[in-house]
């Protein structure tokens, strides 16, 4: 190549950072053996990944695993350095050892580059010959020694941290897996004025934030919610979503202004097929398979509130359902997320058949939906004849109203009605009993897991107690308050009634009649929470 020729080429990369990406750039793999790869052109999302980062300022990346995004991003930040004088991009992570191996990738690229493609002439040159390791920094001179500000352009390495950036400039940041960060909404705060201060013609530095999903301050970056604290929110984009192609997902949020690409590991063609995802599914625990590949945003680190849940052995393996002339049994947790799970005692094994499940929805309108429901598939059991065990915060009137959801539920038919138990411990140990329970008939707990998700989900790991044990009373642990907590509350309620109002004849399985259908004068009481004579 000659020397015209080289300029000319040179030029069209420092114009065209996805030519730069697709001849020249190379990537390790790790997960095959480290080998060294030409950067996979071939996949459409990343060129239009790459287009977005020329074009806007903010972009957050909540991602499957394995979208070659870090791979994207770092020589992105690298083709601004070593083509424009003066950039400072920072790299930010969990850890330094962490953003010192996100400066290296930029040390690999850059040493890679083909010299048919650029002269190593027409190149900066790194200080030194090399990175630092402390901190990580690469520092790319351009030859002019007078003006080191315009002579120079940097990358360097940086630990999440509120003050870790404050006192800097920056072209560009860079958060790698931002969602497992604990200090990330402190690193936004300080982070974001160093990017306001860098005044250009192009409207000042950029911030880049990619991570796999976890509850917390990345969550509340994606859909608009920076200044909520808590997590629990709709996972619902607060503007238009537009979708140009599978596995992507886009939508620009109108208070932080960042525009969100949602990328799911359908966007790759190879990955977009049941053999793919099956693969994954049996190799993966299940919570992990949900945050890493699908759309959770749940992370299910913390320890299971019942590890002895066992899928082979309590998920049913054939069709289940109710025998005529038992009980059915319902329970109910109440709340604007309201959820019925309906089961029966049949032998010394606890068969669960339904879970039900609403959001922002009172008992006043998801309970005529269940009994509707349960008379159209249990036509056997009229409403009067099921048994429900009730959140005990259902006989209280709300200060708003001087109706009980106990009420509700006793006008739309139900007559047999109990609170289940308030004490934490005593709910777990109830389901914890028919969980270790084992006979030569079934298991003492068996559940439909095609029509009970989220009770089963829950059981394999999402309904956990806190990830980070230090944030709550060691003595007094509790589970962590989500969509599978709900269904989780109830079935406690059910087993504890199940054990303890069918354990002294549940071998009398012929009887259709259950003593507890009789009460007694200590917890005898009518619809409306008032105390009965026997």
């Amino acid at each position: 190549m000659n020397s015209e020729d080289a300029i000319k080429r040179f030029i069209t990369y420092k114009n065209d950072p996805w030519l730069f990406l697709s001849e020249c750039v190379f990537t390790k793999d790790q997960a095959d053996d480290g080998k060294i790869k030409p950067y996979p052109v071939e996949l459409e999302y990343l060129r239009l990944i790459v287009m977005l980062w020329q074009r806007e300022k903010r972009l957050a990346v909540p991602k499957s695993r394995r979208m070659i995004m870090s791979w994207t991003m770092i020589p992105l930040a690298l083709w601004d350095c070593i083509f424009h004088k003066g950039k400072e991009w920072a790299f930010v992570s969990k850890k330094e050892d962490d953003s010192s191996e996100l400066v290296a990738r930029a040390e690999f690229i850059f040493n890679r580059i083909p010299p048919d493609k650029i002269p190593h002439a027409l190149l900066p040159t790194i200080q030194g010959g090399k990175m630092t390791k402390s901190p990580p920094r690469l520092i790319f001179e351009f030859g002019n020694k007078q003006d080191k500000t315009q002579s120079e352009s940097k990358i360097e390495g940086y630990p999440m941290g509120a003050n870790q950036l404050r006192q800097f400039g920056f072209s560009g940041i860079l958060g790698d897996e931002v969602a497992f960060w604990e200090g990330a909404e402190e690193f936004y705060s300080g982070a974001i004025p160093t990017l306001e201060s860098v005044r250009s013609e192009s409207g000042g530095g950029r911030m880049v934030l990619i991570s796999s999903r976890a509850p917390g301050f990345f969550k509340r970056v994606v859909f608009d919610q920076v200044d909520n604290k808590a997590n629990n929110f709709p996972e619902i984009p607060p503007a238009e979503v537009k979708r140009p192609m599978r596995g992507v997902d886009i939508w620009r949020n109108p208070k932080n202004k960042f525009l969100v690409v949602d990328l799911h590991y359908t966007a790759d063609p190879l990955k977009a097929t049941p053999e793919f995802r099956e693969a994954i599914k049996a190799n993966t625990p299940h919570y992990k398979f949900l945050r890493e590949y699908e759309k959770s945003w749940e992370t299910f680190e913390g320890m299971p509130c019942y590890p002895n849940f066992r899928g082979d052995l309590h998920c049913a393996k054939d069709k289940i359902g109710p025998h005529l002339g038992l009980p059915l049994l319902c329970s109910l947790d109440f709340g604007l997320t309201p959820a019925c799970v309906v089961g029966q005692m049949q032998g010394n094994s606890l068969k669960i058949f339904r879970e039900y499940t609403a959001q922002n929805e009172g008992i006043r309108t998801f309970m005529p939906k269940v009994l509707a429901d349960l008379r159209m598939r249990y036509p056997e059991w009229p409403t009067k004849d099921l048994i429900f065990f009730v959140d005990p915060a259902g006989f209280q009137r709300a200060q708003t109203d001087e109706r009980t959801c106990v009420m509700e539920i006793s006008d739309a038919g139900c007559l047999n009605i109990e609170a289940g138990p308030v004490d934490w411990e005593t709910r777990r140990s109830s389901v914890e009993s028919f969980l270790i329970y084992i006979d030569k008939d079934s298991a003492g707990l068996e559940i439909d897991e095609s029509n009970c998700p989220l009770l089963v989900e829950g059981f394999k790991g999402a309904y956990r107690y806190a990830d980070s044990q230090n944030k709550i009373e060691t003595t007094k642990p509790r589970p962590i308050k989500n969509i599978w907590s709900h269904p989780h509350d109830a079935l406690q309620y059910l087993c504890f009634g199940a054990r303890q109002k069918t354990n002294q004849i549940i071998m009398h399985i012929p009887t259709p009649q259950y003593s507890f259908l009789k009460q007694d004068s200590t917890t005898r009481r009518d619809p409306h929470g008032r105390r009965q004579p026997s």
